[in-house]
């Protein structure tokens, strides 16, 4: 018989879940503490959350929410949730899985479906929000910027016309 503080675990897992843009599963054994606390701090300023949770909750809370694994969850499972950013945390826990190979992404909810890995790799290579918004607001400015130039552009030619015509009759 489950006991309260686990039924609120999983209660807890559930709700973070739900309010979440995205979540990763993650494998990180073989981390150290300082290195742990480090990759928290990381996805922390991007705008997301990890935390440990025993695995068997981690799947009651995914079916509470109507997500079923394909496979039985093996050893000690992070969870990564992205409350701000639908990416970047993802990007630094990629991050830190390339330059030690300690950890390992084993799924990913985004947008209330379960993604594979390949599918989470596929995400990880998109831009940042913020990327995406600034390659917007460039690409909306460049069209004004030549608008602008074009029409300055003749009073720019008459005004060096000008300006040679009065230094030719100076001259004269």
């Amino acid at each position: 018989m489950p006991n309260q503080a686990k039924i609120y675990q999983v209660q807890d897992i559930t709700q973070k879940l739900q309010d979440a843009k995205s979540t990763a599963l993650l494998q990180y054994q073989g981390l150290t503490a300082k290195e742990i606390n480090t990759l928290r701090a990381k996805i922390k300023e991007t705008g997301g959350v990890m935390e440990v949770a025993k695995n068997t909750l981690i799947i009651r809370a995914l079916r509470n929410i109507g997500i079923k694994l394909p496979e039985k969850l093996i050893k000690p499972t992070a969870l990564a949730y992205c409350n701000s950013d639908e990416i970047a945390p993802l990007k630094e826990i990629d991050k830190v899985n390339q330059d030690k190979k300690l950890t390992e992404f084993k799924y990913a909810i985004y947008q209330k479906k379960l993604l594979s890995t390949k599918d989470l790799e596929k995400l990880l290579k998109l831009p940042s929000h913020s990327t995406l918004i600034a390659q917007l607001i460039r690409d909306l400015n460049s069209p004004l910027q030549k608008l602008i130039y074009s029409l300055k552009f003749n009073q720019i030619k008459l005004l060096l016309l000008l300006k040679a015509l009065a230094e030719k009759q100076q001259a004269n």
